[in-house]
């Protein structure tokens, strides 16, 4: 056990410094997963295959163009105006200290608004690198959507038949479950960035796009988006409507409105077990991807975690581990793989039984 911890810290260590390859094939791979249905889809409409991938990787780079114009403007902006945000959250913080009659001195000196306003050049940073890193994952996506095709019949004849049927069985279940996790995240987040975005425009907070657009992205990363998300504009519609109380207080209403109704009401009916992760998992995944690969690895943590946990689930003696990182529930999968096991199991020869008895 101890040499199979080491084994893990030296794979999160290779992980790390690779990542400068290893991260855009790995956002490549997830993005084929979830757009593979949709060039399968331009195939049975007689589209040839290779004008499907153009079709679809076309549509993805006009996608992503208008995304990163409005994300890197917003952003901008947000840097210009930030300094006389935090100016005008000190001086209410005051108002209320001598209204409340606490002794100046107890009065905190909010170092912490000069490292938030690092952090956001920080962040503007990061999208330069990941544009940069762009036309490496366009170029690894085209050619997993065009490989896709002939994977299976790769297996086939690189492993004998109860290889390859283990191993066809573990990468179905890992395609179809990260990109129906994928493709509901991505509805419910797009959803969810729009709510924002109208909510906070019908009440005239500043920057609604860019909250919009945050609201959209940091609903990939579980919990901790949302917190960052309300947290943020409740703050933001402090320092922007005081002392109008009524646009605060509608501030502070509709945003967890929004994101219980979304991310605790309808994101769990949609997904369903499909996931079957521990919620304590899925918050040590979110540290441990964080750690490898920084803020992108906390986007790509959910997907790369179910994807380990599936195949863990196929392999016999790594099951276990697989149970341990459920959620205590029995999933479709495991009760799939449950039921094979039985019946294999009653076709043994009954020396074979006694001896697992045994």
């Amino acid at each position: 056990m101890f040499v199979g911890f080491l084994a893990v810290l030296a794979l999160g260590a290779t992980l790390h410094l690779l990542q400068t390859v290893l991260l855009p094939l790995a956002i490549a791979g997830l993005l084929s997963l979830m757009l593979a249905p949709l060039v399968r889809r331009l195939e049975a409409m007689h589209v040839p295959r290779y004008m499907a991938i153009m079709m679809v990787i076309g549509f993805l780079i006009v996608l992503l163009y208008f995304v990163g114009r409005l994300f890197y403007t917003s952003i901008t902006t947000f840097t210009q105006v930030i300094g006389t945000y935090m100016e005008r959250f000190v001086s209410i913080m005051q108002e209320l200290w001598i209204q409340l009659q606490i002794p100046m001195e107890y009065f905190p000196e909010f170092g912490w608004t000069r490292s938030l306003v690092n952090r956001i050049v920080q962040a503007t940073g990061s999208f330069v690198n990941f544009s940069t890193n762009l036309g490496m994952i366009l170029l690894f996506l085209i050619f997993m959507l065009a490989e896709s095709a002939l994977s299976w019949r790769k297996f086939q004849r690189a492993f004998p038949r109860s290889v390859n049927v283990k191993i066809g069985r573990a990468m179905t279940d890992v395609s179809r479950q990260v990109a129906r996790y994928l493709t509901i995240k991505t509805m419910i987040s797009a959803v969810t960035g729009i709510l924002v975005w109208l909510t906070l425009s019908a009440i005239g907070q500043d920057l609604a796009a860019l909250w919009g657009l945050f609201a959209f992205l940091l609903n990939y990363i579980p919990n901790l988006g949302s917190v960052f998300i309300m947290a943020a504009t409740m703050i933001l519609a402090l320092v922007q409507f005081y002392p109008e109380w009524n646009r605060i207080i509608a501030v502070w209403i509709t945003m967890p409105l929004i994101q219980i109704l979304m991310g605790n009401i309808l994101d769990p009916t949609l997904q369903g077990d499909q996931l079957d992760l521990s919620p304590l998992v899925i918050l040590v995944s979110l540290v441990i991807w964080g750690w490898i690969w920084g803020i992108t690895g906390m986007f790509l943590a959910v997907p790369l975690t179910v994807a380990l946990k599936i195949i863990l689930d196929h392999i016999d003696s790594l099951r276990p581990f697989s149970v341990l990182m459920g959620s205590g529930r029995m999933s479709r999968s495991f009760r799939r793989h449950w039921r094979v096991s039985e019946r294999e199991r009653k076709v043994k020869p009954e020396k074979e039984v006694s001896k697992d008895k045994e």
